[in-house]
């Protein structure tokens, strides 16, 4: 049991956490005043997507400006317009009801894009009932990256399908995306700096298939990106919750059941407030507990983890704590009924509850400024010719019953 110094100093970090919150949400308000003020029938030629930032930010500035960007998504997806685009070779257009998409997140890795391709394309699948499917979910990579994809999935025989976000939003809303658009019930879930085996998909599979598991995942090879060599493995435990509340175990790289994730709520994106990226996975593994599904481990190497000096990773821990204490909150029903050790999410205890907490300082300013050049996109795509063509388009096919349901 929690004593009672430890549950007072744990309101006292969530009280600070809720006025994070409250300053998120202000701040929200204030971009919806700005949004709206403008006058959106006034003509604006069209501007390219946003592109990422190469001013040096530091870390707290580029958590603002990735907070802004996903209100501005969210914003583009509120009046009906995707705000991605979609590129997709000929197989990806004929193949019908794939069994597994996997989905890959790419960020700059132009040096790793095709070896991880070219994994999936040596992939044993003649077992499988169906096709597999590629989704590359591109978030605004600013080297050649896209280029490399469009090249390969032009002489590919396997079904590829490039989304090109218009937003730098980050690895949880990538994911979700490739989630939004996957065809498949299961979906694999890989970044481009790594890759897999040639039997991990079928074997995932059939370990998944007639089951009521949410989710698979095979033993992780870690190995040097210079040497080559395997450094350790991980991902090497059963699905243990008191383990999974103790320290994070399982990595991202895993089959899930599309249905059960998405009913999750898929990636959290709100991470983002209280530290940076590479939690997700963490907190994806945390709410399936929570929601009492039960996951398994296929006790052999399936898929391979880069070590390099610009893995996401090497960020991630600085803001290690920050999250950790935000878990207490949000999982606390998972704490009060499978804790069994002094750690919880990869802390002791009392570093939780006693270290102070990272909070945010309140940069509205540098929000609206993001903001505002997303607007100029939005107000470019409302007034041109094509949109209000496309809108005209949807109405008549509401009206004509030809809308999707």
């Amino acid at each position: 049991m929690i004593s009672y110094t430890k549950r007072s100093q744990l309101g006292l970090n969530q009280e600070q956490l809720n006025n994070r919150h409250s300053q998120i949400l202000a701040n929200q308000k204030e971009l919806e005043n700005k949004y709206f003020e403008y006058n959106f029938t006034k003509e604006s030629t069209k501007s390219q997507p946003l592109k990422i930032k190469t001013s040096d930010y530091n870390l707290e500035e580029k958590r603002l400006l990735f907070i802004s960007r996903l209100k501005t998504a969210s914003l583009c997806k509120n009046k009906g317009y995707n705000p991605w685009d979609i590129t997709s070779n000929q197989a990806y257009d004929i193949c019908e009801n794939p069994c597994i998409t996997v989905i890959i997140t790419l960020f700059n890795y132009s040096k790793y894009i095709y070896e991880c391709l070219d994994s999936i394309s040596q992939s044993d699948i003649s077992d499988l009932p169906g096709n597999i499917e590629i989704l590359v979910v591109d978030d605004c990579s600013s080297d050649n990256s896209v280029y490399l994809v469009e090249k390969y999935l032009a002489k590919s025989k396997l079904p590829i399908s490039l989304v090109k976000k218009w937003f730098n939003t980050g690895l949880a809303d990538a994911r979700n995306i490739g989630l939004e658009i996957a065809r498949s019930p299961y979906v694999f879930i890989l970044d481009a700096d790594n890759w897999i085996y040639p039997h991990c998909l079928a074997i995932l599979y059939d370990k998944i298939k007639f089951s009521k598991y949410a989710a698979v995942y095979g033993e992780i090879s870690r190995f040097d990106n210079d040497t080559r060599k395997e450094l350790n493995r991980i991902s090497c435990h059963e699905w243990d919750i008191s383990h999974l509340v103790k320290q994070p175990y399982i990595d991202a790289m895993a089959m899930f059941n599309k249905d059960i994730l998405l009913k999750i709520g898929g990636y959290s994106t709100n991470l983002i407030e209280y530290g940076w990226f590479g939690w997700d996975d963490y907190d994806v593994w945390l709410k399936l507990a929570q929601s009492n599904y039960s996951c398994k481990l296929v006790p052999q190497a399936l898929s391979a983890y880069r070590v390099h000096p610009s893995s996401m990773i090497n960020t991630t821990n600085k803001y290690a704590l920050n999250i950790a204490k935000y878990f207490c909150h949000k999982f606390a029903f998972l704490i009060q009924k499978y804790q069994t050790s002094e750690m919880l999410f990869g802390f002791p205890q009392k570093q939780i509850y006693f270290q102070n907490s990272y909070i945010q300082e309140n940069n509205s300013q540098l929000l609206l400024q993001e903001l505002n050049l997303a607007h100029n996109q939005i107000v470019a795509m409302e007034t041109s010719k094509f949109w209000k063509l496309r809108n005209q388009w949807l109405k008549l096919k509401k009206i004509l019953g030809l809308t999707q349901k």
